[in-house]
């Protein structure tokens, strides 16, 4: 019965969600959904976030790398994208170069 609070505590810090990880968990279904749409079905693959701008509440512009492992005893093969996401729904794709310089900010004039 003593160590029921240690025990209660350590399952809370463990098992409960980060603010990190439920911010935005459109964004991350939608970003996975888009991956899976572009490589194979079983095919294995990850992606990485490299930056993310939000010039409006509703509207993101996430950077990702996307992995694509067809041999198990090659290297992945790497690939860029820009995603525009407005309300957690992916509306607009761009494949960059990978060694592009991204700037993703909405233009300003300039006086």
């Amino acid at each position: 019965m003593r160590y029921l609070p240690i025990t209660a505590f350590f399952f809370l810090l463990v098992f409960a969600p980060t603010a990190s990880e439920s911010a935005y968990p459109e964004i991350s279904s939608a970003i996975d959904q888009f991956v899976s749409q572009v490589y194979p079905q079983k095919s294995r693959y990850y992606w990485v976030i490299n930056d993310t701008t939000s010039d409006f509440s509703n509207e993101i512009i996430v950077d990702i790398n996307t992995f694509l492992h067809v041999n198990p005893k090659k290297d992945a093969q790497p690939h860029r994208f820009l995603l525009l996401l407005i309300e957690g729904k992916l509306v607009g794709v761009q494949r960059i170069p990978l060694g592009a310089k991204v700037e993703c900010h909405s233009d300003e004039k300039e006086i």
